[in-house]
């Protein structure tokens, strides 16, 4: 394969263990064993992706990606962790990291999204709008899982508000929603994510036809029914990387 991986943790034996596995993948493998080290390796060796622990003593991982990026801003890092630091996790999502693993690390998983994310151009930023948030949260895993970047908002002033911070990619939007439905929350993100592809999801979709109808005629790209088909919206949203590559998004043909 040709790829070098960097693997980041303080455990020494975890790092030794995750390397022998990616070496019998193929993939040429580094380790360190704190932050510190992280960053001087990366300052003098190449890496096509690192893999590193968030909780580590000293510098922890979301620090050190910080730091990383700041002397190399296309550097690719996957975090991973055993702890809910949702604050250092978001932190390390707004700056751009790759994706988070949980930890203990599934190995078909990793082996999944190291290929997607060394295969993937940069992009692939995703929004999920919905005040479901089991349903948010269930997407997001499996988003995650295939190398996407995924962050929730679970009310649509959250949605907005997530929109005006930084640019998407794709958003997945709830048609109904508390306080505002999805079709006033796509028309305020279009005026300031105008290319932002948008895919609507409803439960609905008999009751709420006309508003569907009207969401497609003001350039929405399609509407999925809830429960959402994962393989459906996966299908699509390889769809949407193609059609950025040939510089075109072309609407799927609905019956």
């Amino acid at each position: 394969m040709g790829f070098r991986i960097l693997v980041v943790d303080d455990n020494e034996a975890y790092t030794d263990s995750i390397k022998d596995i990616l070496e019998d993948e193929g993939y040429e493998v580094e380790t360190a064993n704190s932050g510190e080290d992280a960053c001087t390796l990366t300052d003098d060796k190449d890496f096509d992706l690192v893999l590193m622990d968030i909780k580590m003593p000293g510098m922890n991982g979301v620090e050190c990606f910080l730091n990383m990026k700041a002397r190399n801003p296309g550097i690719k890092v996957i975090l991973f962790t055993a702890y809910a630091l949702t604050e250092l996790i978001q932190q390390a999502l707004d700056n751009g990291v790759q994706m988070v693993l949980k930890k203990p690390l599934n190995m078909d998983k990793l082996h999944t999204a190291i290929e997607a994310n060394l295969q993937r151009p940069e992009g692939g930023y995703i929004l999920i709008a919905d005040d479901d948030r089991a349903l948010c949260e269930n997407l997001y895993e499996t988003l995650v899982d295939y190398g996407y970047r995924v962050a929730m908002a679970c009310s649509p002033h959250d949605a907005i508000r997530e929109a005006e911070r930084r640019p998407f990619d794709i958003l997945l939007l709830d048609l109904k929603m508390p306080g505002l439905n999805g079709l006033e929350v796509y028309r305020r993100i279009k005026q300031f994510q105008p290319n932002l592809v948008t895919i609507l999801m409803t439960g609905y979709a008999e009751e709420m036809n006309e508003m569907i109808d009207q969401a497609i005629s003001e350039s929405v790209y399609t509407m999925l029914p809830k429960p959402i088909d994962v393989k459906q919206l996966l299908n699509l949203m390889a769809r949407v990387d193609e059609d950025r590559k040939l510089g075109m998004i072309r609407k799927p043909v609905t019956e």
